[in-house]
């Protein structure tokens, strides 16, 4: 085996032995540690899964929303994407319900049976 000077104690060391047996300093680079699932947004390791499409995310680029199914509904934790897809739901919603509401009242005013009725 060839030997080879420790970069620490300058000694000469086997080039397969793991460590200096004088002072102990590793003699293999330290092996990567093993990368884990990467967020989609940046370089941070992902901790959870948006709840809608599944992509893998770190806690800074998730937001919470309500959303509503069955006879309730819960708080899901979403990517940006699907919490802007949420939102714009909701405010289609909002503003279908608030023209419904305008269109009966002026159906029912007009009928003279309504709150600004004749």
């Amino acid at each position: 085996m060839p030997l080879i000077n420790c970069s620490v104690c300058n000694r000469q060391i086997s080039a397969a032995a793991e460590a200096c047996p004088q002072c102990g300093h590793p003699n293999r680079p330290a092996s990567p540690k093993p990368s884990g699932p990467r967020c989609y947004s940046c370089s941070a390791t992902a901790t959870t899964r948006c709840q809608r499409c599944g992509r893998l995310s770190c806690a800074q680029h998730l937001d919470s929303i309500y959303v509503s199914h069955g006879k309730g509904g819960s708080y899901e934790l979403r990517c940006d994407d699907c919490y802007q897809s949420a939102m714009t739901w909701k405010i289609v919603g909002w503003v279908f319900g608030a023209i419904m509401l305008i269109v009966i009242l002026s159906i029912w005013s007009s009928m003279g049976a309504g709150p600004f009725g004749r």
